[in-house]
């Protein structure tokens, strides 16, 4: 018998009691007894066994391209005006990813060469003709876009719903430009599509009240549109007046001022609806430069105000942005700031004075009640510290699991592993006798080890890993067989050593095809290949290592072994 026999078996107890460890916060209420939380987070079961909501989002790259271009645009146009070089137009051609810049007469074409075209390494010169220049984005710089925008979806993704405080969710990345949610236990359908779909692109950007598109249009304006005069003022104290779009159709006011904004600025629209329930849209003309993005934040939180009475997200910026926020509210003192959320005018409060100290408040519209607005705002202040999106997202497939079908699934895979340990547990004892114990401890171990690893690294139970599982049981008893088959051809020792290269090479077979479906697979087949994967391992070491064990205590205690062999 092996001299170490001694160490391998204190070796076994521990490894089974940190397995039984393990699985104490499976099997307890964590919230009654938070302790067992420092343990682990427990057994965690996927969205076919638990329940929950399943979305596949397709991410709009495209859209990521043209938004670059636009913000290439306004760069360019802030570079030609700090150089000094006059031009009369610059626009975007976003079916070709290029942008048209039209020099003024007389214009230093070398100097917009060299500290235009030369300075942004992103585009190229495709084209020129007398004073207009075509500057097209590179193919490689489009590509990397592309994938930047969906990898970049995805982590922001993960840090909203990690927001949340859910238990094993799942976000991955599908094909080139879609994304896998998958959430189980959670069942807000509706709030679930609002966080993740929200784009929460935010921006501060100044009011051009000192031009006047609307004012000078002369043409016929539709019955659906009103125009109505408002006013405004610098720090000079210079009033402007002009006028602006209101509508109850959102579409048709949009259609209405298509290519009406003067070069560098847009019309962007505010949403507000009244008691009844009607919403009506207010135009606001905006330059296009955005002094402010999200990217500058550090914290969102939900604030009340105390004299209305109603909750408001109160955000922070960073050092860079704290001083460009107070640069340009010095600047531009009396004039109109712009809060924009995903292209929609929040509000526009007239600054004024500087505002030191880096913070800012979005209000909430509406005339719903105290806790709508306050969950509303919770949400808002959650994807505002999480991130915005690159680029829109669509819901291209929505699923909810219910409960009743996971624990269905629950109940036929306890059946098939209870049904398929049975069967081999007598047939082990039937043919093998007491050492097809032996083996039946160990496959009952395995299942244990396995439960417990999973536990222990965080890994999730689908119904695919249960199938996962009940074939690891198969594979167990196959070691075993070999092992036995061995020694009775020569002693244990022997047997064991013997049987090693083929149980290894087996399950090293087994054991790259798991890897590589992990690796490459989503869903239902990672979740398979992990819990297979763990089994192999765990099934090498109790057929190998704890049988070995057991076996070399019952030769101590001279127990025949095969008495059932023929």
């Amino acid at each position: 018998m092996e001299r170490n026999w001694l160490a391998r078996a204190i070796f076994v107890l521990v490894v089974i009691a940190a397995a039984c460890v393990s699985l104490i916060p499976t099997f307890i209420d964590t919230e009654a007894n938070p302790w067992a939380e420092k343990i682990n987070s427990g057994l965690s079961l996927g969205l076919d066994l638990k329940g929950g909501i399943h979305f596949v989002l397709s991410v709009d790259t495209e859209k990521a391209a043209t938004d670059r271009l636009d913000r290439r645009t306004d760069e360019i146009r802030i570079r030609l005006d700090e150089e000094k070089i006059p031009y009369e137009t610059v626009k975007v051609l976003p079916e070709s990813y290029a942008i048209e810049v039209k020099l003024a007469d007389g214009a230093n074409k070398d100097l917009f060469r060299d500290k235009v075209i030369d300075y942004f390494g992103d585009l190229k010169k495709t084209g020129s003709s007398g004073n207009s220049y075509t500057l097209t984005m590179r193919d490689e710089y489009v590509q990397q876009l592309k994938t930047n925008a969906v990898d970049q979806t995805l982590e922001t993704l993960r840090s909203r719903i990690d927001e949340l405080g859910l238990k094993e969710p799942i976000v991955t990345k599908q094909g080139e430009n879609s994304i896998l949610v998958q959430l189980p236990g959670y069942k807000d359908v509706e709030r679930a599509r609002s966080i993740i779909g929200q784009t929460a692109q935010l921006e501060f950007k100044i009011v051009a009240e000192d031009k006047d598109p609307l004012g000078e249009y002369q043409g016929e304006v539709p019955a659906e549109i009103t125009l109505v005069t408002g006013r405004g003022s610098n720090a000079e104290g210079t009033v402007y007046t002009y006028k602006y779009a209101t509508s109850k159709d959102r579409t048709k006011l949009r259609e209405f001022l298509k290519d009406k904004a003067p070069e560098g600025t847009e019309f962007l629209l505010e949403e507000n609806e009244s008691a009844d329930g009607t919403k009506e849209y207010m135009s606001w003309l905006l330059y296009r430069q955005a002094y402010i993005t999200g990217d500058m934040l550090t914290d969102a939180r939900v604030s009340i105000d105390q004299q209305k009475n109603r909750p408001y997200v109160s955000m922070n910026f960073d050092k860079v942005g704290a001083e460009i926020f107070a640069d340009v509210t010095g600047k531009n003192i009396k004039r109109k700031m712009a809060i924009i959320l995903d292209e929609k005018v929040n509000s526009a409060p007239v600054i004024q004075s500087r505002i030191e100290g880096g913070s800012a408040m979005i209000t909430l519209g509406g005339n719903g009640d105290y806790n709508s607005i306050f969950e509303e705002a919770k949400d808002l202040a959650l994807v505002l510290r999480a991130g915005s999106l690159p680029a829109p997202v669509t819901f291209e497939e929505n699923r909810t699991v219910g409960p009743s079908l996971g624990q269905d699934s629950i109940d036929k895979g306890k059946v098939a592993v209870s049904v398929g340990f049975a069967v081999v547990v007598v047939f082990m004892f039937l043919y093998y006798g007491f050492a097809g114990l032996i083996a039946d401890l160990a496959l009952f171990l395995n299942l244990l080890f396995i439960m417990g690893a999973m536990a222990t690294f965080g890994a999730t139970l689908t119904f695919p890993g249960i199938a996962g599982i009940l074939l690891t049981v198969g594979m167990a008893v196959d070691a075993n067989v070999i092992i036995f088959e061995r020694i009775k051809e020569a002693s244990i020792e022997s047997g064991f050593n013997k049987a090693w290269s083929a149980i290894f090479d087996a399950n090293l077979t087994t054991a790259i095809t798991s890897f590589v479906l992990w690796e490459f697979g989503t869903g239902a087949i990672k979740g398979f290949a992990i819990t297979l994967l763990i089994g192999i391992c765990s099934s090498m070491f109790t057929a190998i290592f704890v049988a070995r064990v057991v076996f070399n205590y019952f030769l101590k205690a001279h127990i025949k072994m095969f008495s059932h062999v023929k």
